[in-house]
């Protein structure tokens, strides 16, 4: 089994950008969301759906291994882990943290269970090799509860191996808008204080224009940070496009910074702001 290769470090100038949009080092009484993806010039993440497309350079991606090492975990959804097989862990070396300790949780949206991870799934192997950690997946309560034989004997299968299969009362697989609270408060409840969201497009379009209940029962958006990467290429009409299914003006303390060839917009989400 092959050992991955750390990356270079950030610049100093890198780290100073990113600083204020880092969770707080205090737990709230909720999540610290961060939702950050790669996009082309005409808001595309990839070429196709199911086509795995490489958009940020060597800059960049040190810049989103070196936010995973600040997050307690990180999620995509189903049909992108089973689009690329990522394995979701840290190479960011992280003084004085091992590989293991650097690496937020992955986590798996799969209302069905669809993925059916297994033992050579990047994300398991990395676990294996301790340079990362072992996934949850989270499924639907009521799915869990009538769950076919066959596909408990697999559940059990990669609970030996350290992943955990986690029912969540609330996630829906019609209609994943209405299941951001329910996978949140679980999450919470799972120890997960900040929670990075990398993809893929249902998700970010889904969670853009997600509205939950704070403390006080107003409805706010449950992404604090937004960071995305700006790749200057244009992958085409036939490309998957993130675009929200409404307008939105929600950002404010924009930055923008060079990071190779490749722009990176970081801001936070004004409705998140109690001082606001």
């Amino acid at each position: 089994m092959t050992t991955s290769q750390p990356l270079d470090l950030l610049p100093d100038s890198s780290t100073s950008f990113l600083s204020p949009y880092l969770p707080p080092s205090a737990p709230s009484d909720r999540v610290f969301v961060t939702l950050t993806y790669a996009a082309s010039l005409d808001s595309r993440i990839a070429l196709g759906h199911g086509q795995r497309t490489q958009l940020s350079g060597s800059e960049s991606k040190c810049m989103t291994h070196y936010l995973r090492a600040h997050h307690d975990g990180i999620l995509v959804g189903v049909n992108t882990f089973l689009a690329d097989n990522p394995g979701l862990n840290c190479r960011y070396n992280i003084a004085g943290k091992s590989a293991v300790e650097a690496s937020p949780r992955p986590i798996i949206i799969d209302p069905t269970f669809r993925c059916k991870i297994e033992s050579r799934s990047k994300s398991m192997m990395a676990a294996a090799s301790l340079e990362g950690k072992e996934p949850w997946i989270l499924v639907s309560a009521e799915w869990r509860n009538s769950v076919s034989p066959s596909d408990l004997v697999h559940i059990q299968s990669i609970e030996r191996m350290g992943a955990r299969v986690i029912p969540v009362v609330g996630l829906r697989s019609d209609n994943r808008n209405e299941s951001w609270a329910a996978i949140l408060k679980s999450l919470k409840e799972l120890g997960i204080h900040s929670l990075m969201v990398e993809g893929g497009a249902r998700v970010i379009n889904d969670l853009l224009c997600t509205a939950v209940d704070d403390i006080n029962g107003a409805k706010i958006s449950p992404v604090d940070v937004v960071i995305i990467t700006i790749a200057p290429v244009y992958l085409g009409k036939n490309g998957v496009e993130v675009s929200p299914a409404s307008a939105l003006d929600n950002l404010y303390d924009i930055t923008w910074d060079q990071f190779g060839r490749d722009c990176i917009m970081a801001s936070f989400n004004k409705k998140l702001r109690a001082d606001f």
